[in-house]
């Protein structure tokens, strides 16, 4: 009898652990598909990087970038120092300084957008 609780406690425990699994590898994967997407820097990433980057990372080339520029946002984009800071890993100073983390549809998006060629 107790081996037969033992084996169905193990198969529950392996059960509900594939099933949270299966759960969080969908929602990842949602999150990152930007193919149905196509986002602009004018309309879509320069007013994240005007609400977040920008106040520190202007004209002044705080750590050598002005995000108020797209060729600034491109360059940082294109070298994973964009997306390495924001994401906060890492190896990267974690962006925006002194301030709560991006909401996670605003990375998606600032991701999407690299992915895409950054038009």
């Amino acid at each position: 009898m107790k081996k037969q609780l033992f084996a169905a406690s193990l198969w529950v425990i392996a059960f509900a652990a594939c099933k949270t699994k299966e759960k969080t590898t969908a929602t990842t994967a949602k999150r990152t598909d930007c193919t149905n997407t196509a986002y602009t820097y004018t309309a879509d990433i320069k007013p994240l990087m005007d609400q977040n980057c920008v106040r520190c990372h202007n004209t002044n080339m705080k750590a050598g970038y002005n995000l108020g520029d797209i060729a600034s946002v491109k360059k940082a984009g294109s070298n994973g120092y964009l997306l390495g800071t924001i994401k906060h890993e890492s190896g990267f100073m974690a962006m925006p300084a002194h301030a709560e983390k991006m909401d996670q549809a605003s990375i998606d998006k600032i991701e999407c957008w690299i992915n895409t060629g950054m038009k």
